[in-house]
């Protein structure tokens, strides 16, 4: 039985300012929420054709496909790697450091 397809984005690298983009319905973003997402194999393949011919004319490099849910402000990746680099953030705090400082 083949595994269900899961929606996914393109993620790369911008080659000018280092920062991590995202494959839109015209040229990449930095904001996940902007990038337009394949929700089959053949949306995935064109993404992959479109971000390939972005390595070519070298706007981006490293190229690569990350599975994301899709809630009410637009996709969001499923990864805990994917999701510290959409938020644009070095880290995102966890466990007690994720908690609000009690009151003195």
């Amino acid at each position: 039985m083949a595994k269900a397809f899961k929606p996914v984005v393109f993620t790369a690298n911008d080659l000018i300012e280092g920062d991590t983009v995202y494959l839109a319905a015209t040229g990449w973003t930095r904001d996940v929420r902007a990038a337009a997402v394949a929700h089959d194999e053949a949306g995935r393949e064109a993404m992959a054709a479109r971000a390939a011919a972005a390595v070519a004319d070298t706007s981006v490099v490293g190229p690569y496909d990350v599975e994301v849910g899709i809630e009410a402000g637009g996709p969001w990746p499923l990864r805990r790697r994917e999701q510290i680099k959409a938020s644009r953030q070095t880290t995102i705090p966890v466990g007690p450091a994720a908690q609000p400082a009690a009151a003195a």
